[in-house]
């Protein structure tokens, strides 16, 4: 069977769910709309999703959680941990997930304990720090992936023209409105400065554009153990 698109009728559906899970937990309509929006435009939502089966999931920087619930509506993952530290975005997460094998916590991602698990997400966190972090977080990250698993990345990237140049301008621009928490805006040679370190960890890299539709310089990272 061909793996789920965005606009495939089981992703479509899966969304809804989601989305209707936070307008039950009494999201603010401009809350729901981000979370259905998002869900339906960001590539990364396909393109995690396809990934299954996913098993036990850590979600860092997993805000409100609407690609958490989204993965487990879509049957791609069995159990969801997320972290993120904005306590209104947890908050939310825990309520939209009633009933669903997840937990979310709040903390910081540097700091916060976890248990191995079968794929770990870092979708649009390590931009948020500067190198020294990013590659801390990142081998963090790698090490706890269970034998046979995956980390999953999505980020921008440092080398990819004008789409590096809008990425940045909006990131800035959410940062700066408070819509994204973070300490800055640092976007890396995602093939020359984060391959390396795992390929050296004897984990397996696939690098793909995450940009479809999108003017944005986003890339796919996933690196099996």
């Amino acid at each position: 069977m061909a793996p789920d698109s965005v606009t495939s009728p089981a992703l479509a559906a899966a969304i809804d769910r989601t989305a209707e899970r936070f307008r039950r937990a009494g999201a603010a309509p401009s809350q729901r709309y981000y979370v259905r929006g998002k869900l339906r435009t960001d590539p990364s939502t396909a393109a995690v999703a396809n990934l299954r089966p996913l098993g036990r999931v850590i979600d860092f920087g997993c805000g409100r959680g609407q690609l958490a619930v989204l993965l487990l509506e879509a049957g791609a993952a069995s159990h969801v941990d997320g972290f993120d530290w904005d306590r209104r975005k947890i908050d939310l997460a825990r309520r939209a997930a009633a009933g669903l094998p997840a937990e979310f916590h709040e903390g910081d991602v540097r700091r916060v304990s976890a248990e191995p698990a079968d794929s770990v997400l870092l979708v649009d966190v390590l931009h948020y720090f500067d190198d020294d972090t990013q590659d801390a977080l990142l081998m963090r990250a790698a090490d706890l992936v269970l034998p046979g698993g995956r980390l999953i990345v999505r980020d921008a990237d440092s080398r990819r023209g004008w789409r590096s140049a809008a990425t940045r301008i909006q990131e800035r621009l959410a940062t700066s409105a408070r819509f994204n928490r973070g300490e800055r805006v640092r976007f890396r040679d995602m093939e020359r400065e984060l391959v390396p370190p795992l390929e050296a960890r004897n984990m397996h890299c696939t690098l793909s554009a995450c940009w479809s539709g999108t003017p944005f310089s986003n890339m796919l990272l996933v690196a099996q153990r």
